[in-house]
């Protein structure tokens, strides 16, 4: 931690401005004692505890109780935070008790953190949540965090069916995400199941997720443009991004979904209403080189007419160290920078955050760029430096893959940042830490 004083000859707000920078990195870096020594030396910042100055416009204590951090929620209500404030995001508020921490909401519930109908719904609650509905049957109903109802909180039957039998939507859209309660359980197959017994709608991808081939197979029949759908096309589309682009994946498709979740028997069913394209794109993904060629023969210039969100199909495939079908892909003249949009990750982004050195220099042969940015503004080794930390994939070896794209003149970081040993490298390279 710095001193609170980085400026002394500023001006006040300059200074105050330094102060809160640094109770900000306090908070985001899971420092208590720092946030506590700062809100103690400064009445006035104490003062401003609940100010929206993180992510999502949310004050400190509903982003330390987001991250699970008690340390740090305890000392921020020590020094009078408000354990009711809520985020002012523009789709919905979040509070305290609308996060994923069972342990701590319901300590936070002890300190006196009101219990909503959402939270109540999130924490099984029932007897709170039948009260709320007797006082105002339209609770069953009302958007919460992110545009959020009720539904899409409850996480088991009973509190599922107290609020179905009491009029809520089953098919009820959040505003952030455009997601049903059914879709945003899209990864609890529980939940997600049981409302479908219920009657909630299904989408291709559900069934996909779920892995019930009996569903696809009648989807299919109902309406073979199905399997047409695109995560961020179409009905799946939203001011935030689709609820699937978080849970699923940006982009995805109902048939490489259904692949990359091994379901091959839900593949096979979906082949025989794939286009050409669609087949070749998943021969490619399989490397199966034979049947690629093949159709090849049969369609001479396919590749050249992909169009780019197709070819970003060899970004998929080293994101998931597909080594053989990324060569394939390359072989047949798949664009080695080939991304969705001008914001997506390259291939070598890809591989390098998964510190796969095979792949990173078989993109490197074949011409990939060494510094184009995604839409964080990281080059592929700056990937590699946030993979080494935030990815520490086992079969990677970020060290080598560091060295390979400097070795091929990828421009240098300000400083040397990473795991230990990516930090070797570019202290070798001439980088201070």
């Amino acid at each position: 931690m710095t001193e609170t004083n980085d400026n002394p000859n500023g001006s006040r707000d300059e200074r105050e401005a330094g102060v809160i920078e640094q109770f900000k990195q306090a908070v985001n870096g899971s420092e208590p004692e720092a946030a506590g020594q700062l809100l103690q030396s400064h009445p006035w910042l104490a003062a401003r505890i609940d100010e929206p100055w993180f992510a999502f416009d949310a004050p400190a204590i509903v982003m330390s109780a987001n991250r699970g951090n008690r340390d740090m929620v305890d000392v921020l209500l020590q020094h009078g935070a408000d354990i009711n404030a809520k985020s002012s995001w523009w789709a919905g508020g979040f509070g305290v008790l609308h996060h994923d921490h069972e342990g701590l909401s319901r300590y936070l519930v002890e300190r006196g953190a009101n219990v909503d109908a959402h939270a109540a719904a999130a924490l099984g609650m029932l007897d709170i949540l039948r009260k709320l509905v007797e006082e105002d049957p339209r609770v069953v109903n009302l958007p919460g965090p992110d545009g959020q109802v009720p539904l899409h909180f409850a996480n088991t039957p009973e509190i599922i069916d107290f609020l179905l039998d009491h009029g809520a939507d089953i098919d009820k859209r959040d505003i952030d995400h455009n997601g049903t309660p059914a879709q945003y359980a899209v990864n609890n197959p529980d939940k997600c199941r049981y409302l479908i017994e219920r009657g909630a709608r299904t989408d291709i991808f559900m069934a996909c997720k779920l892995g019930d081939a009996g569903l696809v197979r009648r989807m299919l029949k109902e309406d073979p443009d199905a399997l047409h759908a695109q995560v961020g096309k179409g009905e799946f589309t939203a001011a935030g991004g689709h609820i699937y682009a978080y849970l699923i994946g940006e982009a995805a498709k109902p048939l490489f979904l259904a692949e990359r979740l091994g379901h091959e028997d839900i593949t096979e069913l979906m082949q025989p209403y794939s286009s050409a394209e669609q087949n070749f794109l998943l021969a490619c993904m399989r490397a199966q080189t034979e049947t690629v060629h093949d159709l090849l023969n049969d369609h001479p210039g396919m590749v050249q007419s992909l169009p780019p969100e197709e070819q970003s199909l060899i970004a998929d495939a080293a994101w998931e160290h597909r080594a053989d079908a990324v060569r394939l892909m390359l072989d047949v003249g798949f664009h080695p920078d080939a991304r969705r949009n001008d914001r997506s990750m390259t291939a070598l982004h890809g591989a390098a955050a998964q510190g796969d050195e095979e792949i990173v220099r078989m993109l490197m042969k074949h011409g990939a760029s060494l510094n184009l940015l995604n839409a964080f503004g990281a080059t592929p080794l700056n990937s590699c430096i946030w993979g080494s930390i935030h990815m520490q994939d086992s079969a990677g070896d970020y060290a080598a893959v560091a060295e390979s794209l400097i070795e091929a003149g990828a421009k240098l970081p300000d400083r040397a940042a990473g795991s230990e040993t990516v930090k070797k490298v570019l202290i070798r390279h001439g980088l201070s830490v």
